[in-house]
């Protein structure tokens, strides 16, 4: 009896130490199921591998928030080996474009976490025993993958390799460094990130000998010795602080395998762990030889997570929201203001009272199974008012969404989709809300889960804007004629007190004869005259009869006002279009020789003629004599030149030009068809004295007959 007593005790004991050993999780493991995100279901989809000492095992999560959603547990302890890996119908397909998205937890302990985990392909041939070959202690430096660097007299990596899991490609996310780099370390699996600042993700071959390479160190006491440590190659390195991973956040991954270019993208901290709204995040990407990791062409590679830890430890967990080639699906979201007819785009604006339209598009790209069973978690923007919401699916069908006034909406899609039934949107249709000034709305996440693929999508940021009335007048008319040179329309703006505009908030858009024209802001202004402005039109702008001008103006909301009509009536006539008030000759060395100077580049004589077609004219120019301020005449004159050769230029104007109207509003630049030889130039005889000269030119520009 006494015996028993004993034995009823002893596996008591064992039960006890049985149950902590199992349990051994923490607050912070706690915390992180239940504030994990919405995820899939991971039966029959990924499996822990068949090790002996792997302590890997998929768990439910504890989140009141989501539903059907188990997490990959990869390390939550010390000193264990973790691998869970794809079952043998959700293998890799290296043969088609594939695509995953999961979310990560690596911890709250910040520089002390360790050591991390890998995501790992291999067609190693132990398949789910796949494991690094470890002697009596499991190495956090393998992160459960790695080569097992143990032999401290090892000159070569070729071993060191061969302890690996073979034909492998592992993105490791290694939240500890291990650096040591003296002799007293060799051999003590320690030293992979000699080189790396803090902690990183990186990619490489787990099984290759070249991913490895053996560093010489030595020591002189106690007796002279030489020992090896091995370093580690990163390829597509992303780093970071001790903020990176372990800092007790979810955080998001996303890969994107291109079966053509062999290509793997990785891209982290993609969505917001608090909103789940997408974001830049960090990307790398690496080329993969594919004959590494699948040596028989296969087109299929086993894939999973693996972990490794040591003295330390951290909690490693994987949600999973799409599991490549299992459902393929896409997810889009479209507001539209139908009151301007156009698609509000990221930070773009919408205007108070406009009818809206918020589209939800769910798209089914492919997959082993159908996306069945969808529930849509709603969150609708604010400041708008929906009244009426439908879900429309690609054959035809469609039902109506129930609204409340949370803007949190749950919806269950009544029908899968599928190849037979691609898409399903969900619409919302109502006006936006009415402001007296800007408001800025931000963007909302929605997620769409089933068991097999989770799918978010956010609305776009936006600025609701005002609408108001802008008022537009003329201050000094409707009608003017513009023969006698440039007209000017003085406009007048009006807009409400409450808003606070500037001149410079306003902008001035307009059309003549139907062309649209060059906008401007309303210049500042320094007589308090708020909204005023100038608009001028030249002659060479208009054509012989009545032409329109259309002025409406915009304040930074979109408000346009009513459109000011003007006329402006041009009456066939010929004139002048742009003189040059001063001209110049090149300045000369005198040589005291006869010698001839060219003309500056500041000469311009422009004629408009706007009359019927047929009308003469002529251009004459006369000029006085070259002097100096004290009265000295240039010994020498300005003569003009053509083909039949050369003209003194004197105070009787003589002819230099003519044209002929077309209709057509014809401008002649005289100057530009001077060549360096023609035109007017300045001969300077051999008595000249070196001055500045300076003589007075009359343009005459005759309407013959």
């Amino acid at each position: 009896m006494t015996y028993l007593k004993w034995l009823l005790a002893v596996l008591g004991l064992s039960t006890v130490l049985a149950t902590g050993m199992v349990a051994s999780a923490d607050a912070d493991y706690d915390q992180a199921l239940k504030t994990a995100p919405q995820g899939i279901s991971l039966d029959n989809i990924f499996v822990p591998g068949t090790t002996s000492n792997n302590q890997a095992a998929i768990v439910n999560t504890t989140n009141p928030n989501i539903t059907g959603t188990q997490a990959a547990k990869v390390n939550n302890g010390k000193k264990q080996f973790s691998a869970l890996w794809s079952t043998t119908d959700n293998h890799f397909d290296l043969t088609k474009n594939m695509k995953s998205s999961m979310w990560m937890y690596f911890g709250n302990t910040g520089k002390k976490a360790a050591d991390g985990m890998a995501l790992v392909f291999q067609n190693d041939a132990r398949g789910l025993a796949a494991t690094p070959t470890y002697g009596k202690t499991v190495s956090g430096e393998t992160l459960g993958v790695w080569g097992v660097d143990t032999d401290k007299k090892q000159t070569t990596p070729d071993k060191l390799a061969s302890t690996a899991i073979q034909n492998s490609w592992a993105l490791e996310f290694d939240t500890h460094l291990n650096t040591s780099t003296n002799y007293g370390n060799t051999g003590d699996a320690d030293s992979f990130d000699v080189g790396i600042s803090g902690p990183h993700i990186a990619s490489n071959y787990p099984g290759e000998v070249s991913t490895y390479e053996m560093v010489r160190t030595s020591t002189l006491l106690p007796i002279y010795s030489v020992g090896y440590y091995a370093t580690q190659t990163h390829a597509g390195t992303i780093t970071g602080d001790y903020t990176m991973l372990s800092n007790g956040a979810w955080h998001h991954l996303t890969i994107d395998w291109q079966a053509s270019t062999k290509q793997m993208t990785y891209t982290f901290d993609d969505k917001d762990p608090n909103t789940g709204k997408k974001q830049t995040g960090k990307s790398a990407s690496v080329t993969l030889d594919t004959t590494k990791i699948d040596p028989n062409n296969t087109g299929q590679v086993r894939w999973g997570f693996t972990g490794a830890t040591g003295d330390s430890y951290e909690n490693n967990l994987v949600i999973f929201e799409e599991i490549p080639g299992l459902v393929e699906v896409d997810a889009n979201a479209t507001l539209t203001d139908m009151t301007q007819n156009k698609v509000v785009d990221n930070d773009g604006t919408v205007k108070g009272g406009d009818k809206v339209r918020l589209d939800y598009q769910l798209s089914y790209e492919g997959g082993k199974q159908e996306w069945k069973d969808v529930v849509a978690q709603l969150k609708l923007p604010s400041k708008l008012s929906f009244t009426k919401g439908t879900i429309t699916y690609a054959d035809g069908t469609s039902t109506a969404v129930g609204l409340d006034s949370e803007r949190q909406l749950t919806v269950k899609l009544a029908k899968a989709l599928s190849s037979s039934n691609q898409t399903a949107t969900i619409s919302f249709t109502g006006t936006a809300d009415g402001v007296t000034e800007p408001a800025s709305v931000t963007g909302l996440t929605s997620t769409f889960t089933a068991v097999n693929g989770v799918e978010t999508v956010s609305t776009v940021d936006f600025t609701l804007n005002p609408t108001q009335e802008v008022l537009l007048a003329s201050l000094n008319g409707t009608t003017f004629s513009a023969d006698d040179g440039d007209v000017t329309v003085k406009g007048s703006v009006v807009v409400p007190d409450s808003t606070n505009l500037k001149n410079t908030d306003i902008t001035v858009k307009s059309t003549l004869n139907g062309r649209a024209q060059a906008d401007f802001k309303i210049p500042e202004s320094d007589d308090n005259e708020s909204g005023r402005f100038d608009y001028t039109v030249k002659p060479n702008q208009l054509t012989a009869g009545d032409n329109t001008l259309i002025i409406t103006v915009a304040d930074p909301y979109g408000n346009e006002s009513n459109p000011l009509k003007v006329t402006i009536t041009l009456t066939g006539q010929v004139l002048f279009n742009g003189v040059a008030e001063a001209s110049s000759f090149q300045s000369t060395t005198l040589t005291g020789s006869q010698q001839q100077v060219k003309r500056g580049n500041d000469w311009q004589v422009n004629v408009l003629d706007t009359r019927t077609a047929g009308a003469t004219w002529t251009l004459q120019v006369s000029a006085t004599a070259f002097t100096t301020k004290d009265g000295r005449q240039l010994a020498g004159g300005l003569y003009f030149h053509d083909d039949t050769g050369k003209t003194a230029v004197t105070t009787t104007p003589m002819n230099i030009a003519s044209g002929q109207s077309t209709s057509n509003d014809d401008e002649k630049d005289i100057v530009s068809d001077w060549q360096d030889e023609t035109g007017l130039l300045l001969d300077v005889g051999s008595a000249s004295v070196s001055g500045q000269y300076q003589s007075q030119l009359t343009w005459t520009l005759n309407d013959t007959p």
